[in-house]
């Protein structure tokens, strides 16, 4: 049984809001055909969507078989749809790259029907509606009235307990359409029929009971014919399709329309290719002698770092972290991830320069040193007792920045370091610098591991100057006050008094960082002659300007074998996970650190390019089917079944770039000598790596296209179509 008390519908525009529906009260149960009347615009089909759980409704309670729906989510709808509708749409809503036979074959399989009888029940149904010999024809060739009865063959192959029909017989002839009001009518004796027309006097000889809507009520509900009143039964329980039928139906899609197929392979088949060359230039400069870590994606690939994201790119909640640390494996925690790419820049007072890696100082004990003790403030670090260019001592102080571009010997001002002291040493040659916890914890220092790759684009009195700038916090300064340094004053000219009083405006400009535009009143500057142009504003003040958020951590483990054990425990359809030590090569070829640093950079910006390249142009080839997505969620196909229909897809079409361009590869090596033979330095980690990235990638991509299929109703999405 179906009911509906007070129900109404709204639809909202910009400026209106309109009741399609009011307060509607009407029981319809099995055995009955119910046939709705109403002018144009009388709330018929808003009913009939609501009904079928097409579209929402936002007063009132719709009741299935005595089971309230208010709480429903979209999951819910989506089974609801599934077990319970076959839905005959006024507009058809068939797939138009599928045959005849494989429309009606996709409502079966989404359904879950018996593998052994599916084939027979869509013969049998697309003989009943008389499209026998159109069977294997393509549905876009057939002509109006053919493809209402596709629509109808379709709802009528699930099975389910209710067929709900729009204007089923508005596109077909005379005869036709008495053929499907007897169809109907045979199929209400187990079933509850709810059809909507404008030709009432077509089916009231057939019908049970007769609704007529007025301006989004009910006018009049008389019944014709007695029945024998049931409950509605639902369709045999599914647990959604089946891995292999997905694969099945992704290859049906992508061969089903040959020039969309060839288009997604040539692209797919360029993004691989221009990887692969450069990934390979890499691997070949990397193979000939072992370095201390390497990975495409990470600039910092310690063995102690496990990296974490939420595949829905949500940030990660308190008692995520929680749970977490309470891992057996797990040492502590980096909230932030991007401070473990964060480079320092040191000098000591000898005026020798590294450049350095950062690590937390947790995966250490007090054994491991070779001298001195654990850091007990951010201040002090742990140094290893020999880089490539110098030597350590404990107790000496060092100078370091993140930011570069220092000119040799140039003295560093306080203002643009940090100072810090040796405490503890280990012996082992080694660009990594161990820090304690607090400073993965500052704020500030979290910000300095995106202001070095974030654009701030100044509008000062008429001027605009766009650059790296450093932000520093000075909790003397009140909300909205702002102290800029000397170099701030050498870009824009003038004198330091100038810019008393003066307004300042300042817009980030960086993915990771929202784009925002603040302004500020400059109430001093410095005087001591900063070489990089600065601005000085209070605590609260720079949390607001950079909104941090944990959408990526760090586990500390102690090696692989515990990541690789940690990673087993986690859920990896939630959590997107990362060793970046795990991936490298006993033959790296150390070049020296300057080339290292520009290689990883390369390799970042090709990654984060490949993404959005994919992502956009992948995403304007699959928009062209997103009806075919919404036709799918229409006849019952749940969430995860098109997400993994969608991400299937994408990943036959990179395997299939990849096996050809690296069998144009291989022929290269062996014949062609066009390109520089790259394969010679691979392992299968290096394959295995490649393969891995295309699966992410299309994951990623397939789940941003799903998320906006998703986003409203089925009905909204149709609409929007």
């Amino acid at each position: 049984m179906l009911k509906l008390e007070n129900v109404s519908k709204y639809y909202r525009s910009e400026t209106t809001v309109n009741q399609a529906l009011r307060r509607i009260s009407v029981e319809f149960h099995q055995n009955e055909f119910v046939v709705i009347t109403g002018e144009s615009g009388s709330g018929k089909s808003t009913l009939l969507n609501v009904l079928s759980g097409l579209d929402t409704y936002e007063e009132g309670e719709l009741y299935v078989a005595g089971e309230e729906t208010s709480y429903y989510a979209k999951e819910d709808w989506e089974h609801y749809r599934s077990q319970y509708i076959g839905f005959i749409f006024q507009n058809y809503n068939i797939i138009d790259a599928y045959t005849v036979y494989q429309n009606v074959m996709a409502a079966l399989i989404i359904q879950g029907y018996n593998k052994a009888n599916r084939s027979k029940r869509a013969k049998t149904l697309i003989e009943q509606v008389g499209l026998t010999k159109q069977m294997h024809q393509k549905s876009s060739t057939l002509s109006g009235g053919q493809k209402q009865r596709v629509s109808i063959a379709r709802a009528l192959a699930k099975d389910a307990p209710i067929i709900v029909a729009d204007e089923p017989t508005g596109n077909l002839d005379k005869e036709t359409g008495e053929n499907i009001i007897k169809l109907l009518k045979e199929i209400s004796n187990d079933k509850l029929v709810i059809m909507v027309t404008h030709n009432y006097e077509a089916v009231q000889d057939d019908a049970t009971r007769h609704v007529r809507l007025f301006d989004g009520e009910i006018v009049e509900d008389k019944v014709h014919q007695k029945t024998d009143i049931g409950e509605i039964k639902a369709a045999p329980y599914h647990r959604g399709m089946p891995f292999n039928e997905s694969i099945k139906m992704a290859l049906r899609n992508l061969l089903s329309m040959p020039k969309r197929l060839v288009l997604m392979l040539m692209i797919g088949l360029f993004i691989v290719l221009a990887f692969s060359l450069v990934y390979g230039s890499r691997v070949a400069e990397d193979s000939m002698i072992r370095t201390y870590g390497y990975h495409p994606m990470f600039t910092n690939a310690h063995q102690s770092r496990l990296v974490l994201a939420r595949w829905d790119g949500e940030p990660f909640t308190e008692s995520e972290i929680d749970a977490f640390s309470a891992l057996s494996r797990v040492k502590g925690i980096v909230p932030f991830d991007p401070l473990f790419d964060m480079e320092l820049y040191m000098e000591t007072p000898q005026g020798y320069r590294d450049v350095v890696r950062i690590v937390p100082a947790i995966i250490l004990t007090e054994r491991q040193l070779d001298s001195g003790r654990m850091p007990t403030n951010q201040y002090e670090i742990i140094a290893p007792q020999e880089t490539w260019h110098r030597t350590y001592q404990l107790g000496d102080t060092i100078s370091a920045s993140v930011f570069p571009g220092y000119e040799y010997g140039h003295e560093l001002s306080d203002s643009e370091t940090i100072t810090y002291t040796v405490v503890g040493l280990y012996d082992n040659p080694s660009w990594y610098f161990y820090m304690h916890d607090d400073f993965y914890q500052d704020t500030y220092n979290q910000s300095l591991a995106i202001q070095t790759r974030t654009e701030s684009i100044i509008d000062y009195d008429g001027s605009t100057a766009i650059g790296v700038y450093e932000y520093r916090i000075d909790d003397s300064l009140e909300d909205n006050q702002i102290r800029i340094s000397q170099g701030f004053v050498q870009i824009f000219g003038g004198e330091s008094d100038d810019y008393l009083g003066m307004s300042l405006r300042v817009t980030l400009d960086h993915a990771m960082v929202p784009s925002d535009t603040h302004d500020y009143e400059i109430v001093g500057v410095s005087q001591t002659g900063s070489y990089r142009a600065t601005i000085y504003l209070n605590e609260a003040q720079f949390t607001t300007l950079f909104a941090i958020s944990s959408t990526q951590i760090s586990l500390i483990v102690e090696d692989i074998y515990d990541a690789e054990r940690v990673m087993s425990g986690l859920d990896d359809e939630t959590y997107l996970m990362i060793y970046p030590a795990s991936y490298v090569d006993p033959y790296m070829l150390n070049i020296g650190i300057a080339t290292r640093v520009l290689s990883m950079i390369l390799m970042i910006v090709l990654m984060i390019a490949l993404y959005f390249i994919t992502y956009v142009t992948f995403k304007n080839i699959m928009t062209a089917r997103k009806k075919d997505y919404i036709i799918f969620r229409s006849i019952g196909a749940a969430k995860k079944d098109l997400y993994r229909i969608t991400i299937i897809e994408l990943i036959v079409i990179f395997l299939l770039a990849f096996s050809l361009v690296y069998l144009f590869l291989v022929v290269n090596r062996t014949v062609l000598y066009w390109i520089p033979d790259y394969l010679r330095f691979y392992t299968l980690g290096n394959y295995v790596f490649v393969i891995v990235l295309l699966i992410v990638l299309a994951s990623f991509v397939g789940y941003r296209f799903n998320v906006k299929i998703f986003k409203d109703s089925v009905i909204s999405a149709l609409r929007v179509e």
